[in-house]
């Protein structure tokens, strides 16, 4: 059993609240983590906390551990720092449209590319997502 963490919840970002829920599903500690991350326990503490920004290297190093990909992370752990969609937009916000395409893409076994798709590739996707060009009226 893990020793009883004395981080709360709410004092934490969204990624912390994940590492807190990951510690909790895994029945870890924090410090076992930080172990099998290769990430300081310190770092580690410090990056769950609201305000943080744990350095890319951080979030590959967790990211690798928990079985999720380093953008998975990246956005949680900036998702505050990421220019607010307005309220109209709703579901259309990138966050929520980047954790869909991770989910998606776990769920179906599919591994991020190695080399980005080109612009091209992306708009074909993006098209037959629904996405359309901003003068037009979307279906």
């Amino acid at each position: 059993m893990p020793a009883r963490l004395q981080i709360k919840a709410e004092d934490c970002s969204p990624l912390g609240r994940f590492i807190l829920q990951y510690l909790e599903e895994q029945g870890i500690s924090m410090n076992r983590l930080a172990d099998l991350s290769g990430v300081p326990q310190p770092r580690l503490r410090g990056a769950c906390f609201k305000g943080t920004c744990p350095t890319p290297e951080t979030l590959r190093k967790l990211a690798r551990v928990m079985g999720k990909h380093h953008l998975e992370l990246y956005t949680l752990a900036y998702e505050a720092r990421i220019q607010k969609l307005p309220d109209e937009s709703n579901d259309n916000s990138l966050d929520m449209l980047m954790r869909d395409l991770f989910e998606t893409a776990r769920e179906m076994r599919l591994a991020a590319p190695k080399i980005r798709p080109s612009k091209a590739k992306i708009r074909k996707a993006l098209l037959e997502l629904g996405f359309c060009p901003e003068n037009d009226e979307c279906a």
